[in-house]
């Protein structure tokens, strides 16, 4: 009898424990959600106040008067498109940090005198621009005014004065302009001494230099040492050099004449 009430004793004991245990195990498991729930809620307070205080800090920066742009620093300007560089600059300013360098950067690409730009912030109200250009080479006369172009027949601008040392062209079609700019690095060397290059069917290249009556035709190659030949043997021709309109320098080793008037007595 007294064996039976202690194993009845010792069982509700146990199960008493047992509850006790998953009690305080649910109460911890309850109290831990609550603190992870008020931990959540405290960092998305702090994230939201942080995004604010971003927020706020971003739009004073955007709209802080001294932040505005109020110069542009020029290097190396183009000298024949600043009007039209200038308009460009006209279309962008307002707050530093928000101004779009890449589409100003392409705009400036846009004309033709640019070959390249490097732009940069200089805060507070200052962007930078410093130019790569391209030189010009030839020029053309026109309605009173010179058409510039670099030497690969890339139109550049306009000028009331021609500059100083630049190839006078006369070509005013695009495919004569095109076959005579090809042949730039040959005329560079014989820039100085040059009246003007044309370009004419069948014969090429067309050139007049200044020290001399005639015009040349110096085929596709090697114009300046052609030339100096001619003139190396010219004093030894059996007729007088002014009487020659032309020479045609086109075929290597030979040289060919075409004369204002009809020569006699010679070969």
């Amino acid at each position: 009898m007294k064996a039976g009430m202690g194993a009845s004793l010792k069982f509700e004991a146990e199960f008493f424990r047992k509850s006790n245990n998953l009690t305080v195990a649910r109460e911890k498991k309850i109290r831990s959600i609550q603190v992870r729930t008020v931990h959540m809620l405290l960092l998305l307070a702090l994230v939201l106040l942080t995004g604010l205080v971003i927020s706020g800090a971003a739009d004073f920066l955007l709209h802080w008067d001294a932040l505005q742009v109020r110069q542009f620093r020029l290097r190396r300007q183009p000298l024949f498109s600043g009007a039209r560089v200038a308009g460009i600059l006209k279309q962008y300013g307002g707050n530093i940090l928000a101004m779009d360098l890449q589409g100003l950067q392409e705009k400036l690409l846009g004309v033709p005198e640019v070959a390249g730009t490097s732009i940069r912030r200089i805060l507070p109200d200052t962007v930078e621009i410093d130019f790569t250009l391209r030189p010009p080479f030839f020029q053309s006369f026109q309605d009173g005014r010179y058409r510039l172009l670099d030497a690969g027949g890339l139109e550049l601008g306009e000028a009331a004065e021609c500059p100083a040392g630049l190839v006078s062209l006369r070509a005013n079609e695009p495919a004569a302009v095109e076959a005579i700019a090809a042949f730039s690095s040959e005329l560079k060397p014989l820039r100085a001494q040059i009246e003007y290059v044309a370009y004419s069917e069948p014969y090429g290249v067309v050139l007049k230099l200044l020290a001399a009556p005639e015009t040349f035709y110096p085929g596709e190659g090697d114009f300046a040492a052609k030339i100096r030949r001619y003139f190396s043997i010219k004093a030894r021709l059996p007729f007088a050099g002014d009487a020659i309109r032309s020479v045609d320098l086109r075929i290597p080793g030979r040289i060919y004449f075409e004369f204002a008037e009809p020569q006699r007595g010679t070969p």
